[in-house]
């Protein structure tokens, strides 16, 4: 055996890569051949030094004792570190090597022998695996005509998305030296390179419309709507990282995550009152988000129900930034229910009423709400007669929690909006005093321009120019002026709109408060499945980025679920931080003959993951493997 040196050029960056791998010669039919037995990665060692190491690691691939010297015991160590960081345990088990059958095999270890090397996570691997398999993923990509290795691309990449959120590349090196994920049931992927992993997420993408069929009507046997259907729909945006010329979705526009600097790419998704994800589509980052509802509820009629018109339509509850006149006049015409704010503000139609509605009003606080600031969130509602035709009817609310929050926000823009003023008034001061600028006409032209740029702070402060005897201006001074008499602001205010003129206000409430289940999916691909920043430059490649997000969503959706129904609530977060000491290592020993074994075994569960497998009936299919690797003299 012998190591040669091979580089690769990559085009993109025009970088060169060496890696280094151990070669044998073989006699085939056709004459001699040269044969890789195993990737040893780029080495750092002297070339002078290759021949020894290939000596040290074909003897310890063969069970044989090597015959270097004294002085080559480091080269030694390296042969048997590459042998153990061989990923799949039918790799450790080599020619000669000798695995150990018995239940019981009783030798005698050297305990200042034992270490352990290749250490892995499984404990959030293994919750994934059962929820894979409980929606059936492998059997839907099979439909979709995957091959065996494209369904284990495909796992790798969405449980990447959920283990350790990143980009493709980020996932590739967490499969390729975090994970144990390479060891459990499926094809061999441990050999293939980064651009594989970019590709399975095209191929998803490609089948996109199939699989969210697939995967809706699976996940309803696990979770029925009942009774009452309610779909869930809004939209977010993601930014890009560089300029993305060659992306046709890539736009500018209003980012929800203040990045007004990059392009933008949006996702609409739809969700069911339970927080499962049933479609998704994405749209140009400048997309205005009220022309989408038309088109996002036909594409469920083509997708999810077809020519199937006997089927109870579901009720829309929707953003207000989307519930326009128009989309409410869609809804009506094709006999759709829903629950909305309108976009129009109809908070000044009912002000007498507001302004009395704590104590007209039924207040439906439970005892456990709180607000952001601790106090309790007291809700008061009132439902107003139907309109004329019967058709719908609107609830008035107050909520004293949001009321907190918007007097917040509007102090915090007055206060800017003033602090820049005052401060640009200072500059002007500072200015006048070093006589930077000395001509009163300059010195009013620029107050001018500073009242002109500040006009709203302008209303409440009065700049007064003070001048000395020889008419010289010294300083400008600032006056605040009484506050206009105005109406207060409906503060935590908001008029709700239904059809379901059946319901109590209560009920009217807690139905469209539901839509804090899609904030909820948005806000977790956002911060637990890595859907932003997105680093690819054309269109596919990021609406794949996209896709494997809502994938690794499905799966999200349904451990929380599963979780919800044991009284459990804890974010995924907080579960994969728990499950992140759960581990399966190789454990290597000596015995008294010299004899050296490599034992790959999962940690044994500690009570905290314990608890999450019982919750979620998850079970480790990974058995314990020991092998003899060396042995002794």
């Amino acid at each position: 055996m012998f190591i040669r040196e091979y580089r690769t050029r990559n085009k993109k960056s025009n970088l060169d890569y060496v890696n280094h791998k151990l070669v044998e010669s073989i006699r085939t039919e056709n004459g001699s051949r040269q044969r890789i037995v195993m990737s040893l990665g780029q080495l750092t060692l002297p070339r002078s030094e290759w021949k020894k190491l290939a000596h040290a690691l074909e003897c310890q691939l063969s069970g044989q004792s090597t015959l270097l010297e004294e002085n080559d015991k480091e080269i030694e160590r390296i042969a048997l570190s590459l042998i153990s960081n061989r990923r799949l345990s039918k790799k450790l088990q080599v020619r000669d090597a000798s695995p150990v059958q018995s239940s019981q095999n009783l030798v005698t270890v050297d305990l200042n022998t034992i270490s352990t090397v290749n250490t892995r996570s499984i404990g959030a691997e293994l919750v994934c695996q059962n929820i894979w398999t409980m929606l059936c993923f492998e059997q839907i990509l099979k439909k979709c005509l995957f091959s065996q290795r494209e369904i284990s691309l495909a796992r790798a990449v969405i449980f990447g998305r959920l283990i350790t959120p990143g980009s493709e590349l980020h996932t590739f090196n967490w499969f390729k030296k975090r994970t144990a994920l390479i060891e459990m049931p499926g094809a061999d992927i441990s050999e293939l390179n980064k651009n594989i992993f970019y590709m399975i997420g095209d191929r998803l993408f490609e089948h996109k419309e199939k699989i969210e069929e697939f995967l809706f009507y699976k996940e309803r046997e696990y979770f029925p709507h009942g009774n009452e259907t309610i779909f869930l729909y809004d939209l977010t945006n993601t930014y890009m990282e560089g300029s993305a010329l060659g992306n046709g979705l890539a736009a500018y526009g209003h980012c929800k995550s203040k990045r007004y600097d990059c392009p933008l790419i949006t996702l609409s998704l739809v969700v069911s009152n339970d927080g499962m994800p049933i479609y998704s589509h994405i749209y140009k980052g400048n997309q205005s988000e009220p022309e989408t509802m038309q088109d996002m509820i036909n594409r469920l009629e083509t997708q999810l129900w077809g020519n199937q018109q006997s089927l109870v339509k579901p009720t829309i509850a929707m953003d207000r930034g989307i519930a326009t006149k128009d989309n409410i006049e869609f809804l009506l015409a094709n006999s759709y229910p829903y629950v909305v704010i309108r976009r129009e503000d109809e908070r000044d139609d009912y002000r007498e009423l507001f302004q009395t509605g704590r104590e007209s009003f039924l207040n439906i606080t439970k005892r456990e709400s709180k607000s952001v600031y601790g106090d309790v969130n007291n809700v008061y509602v009132k439902k107003l007669e139907s309109d004329e035709s019967n058709t719908t009817c609107k609830v008035l609310c107050i909520s004293e929690g949001k009321a907190q929050k918007e007097k917040a926000i509007d102090n915090t823009r007055i206060n800017k909006r003033n602090k820049r003023f005052l401060e640009a008034i200072d500059r002007l001061n500072r200015s006048i005093k070093k006589k930077t600028i000395k001509k009163a006409e300059k010195i009013e032209a620029r107050l001018a321009r500073i009242c002109k740029n500040h006009r709203l702070a302008n209303k409440i402060y009065e700049p007064i120019i003070q001048k000395c005897e020889n008419d010289s201006i010294v300083k400008v001074v600032m006056i605040e002026k009484e506050k206009p008499q105005t109406q207060d602001k409906l503060y935590g205010c908001y008029v709700m709109e239904t059809t379901h003129t059946e319901l109590s206000g209560e009920d009217i409430w807690n139905l469209y408060m539901t839509l804090s289940n899609v904030e909820s999916a948005f806000r977790s691909m956002k911060e637990e499945l890595g859907m932003r920043p997105i680093y690819h430059q054309t269109d596919k490649r990021s609406s794949s980025h996209l896709f494997i997000s809502v994938l690794a969503y499905h799966i999200l959706a349904t451990i929380k679920n599963l979780l919800r129904q044991q009284n459990d609530h804890r974010q995924w977060e907080t579960l994969r931080d728990e499950l992140s000491t759960h581990t399966r290592s190789t454990v290597i020993i000596q015995d008294k003959d010299g004899n050296v074994y490599h034992t790959r075994v999962s940690g044994t569960p500690e009570d905290s993951h314990n608890d999450i497998y019982k919750k979620l009936n998850v079970t480790n299919p990974l058995k314990t493997i020991t092998s003899l690797v060396k042995l002794g003299k």
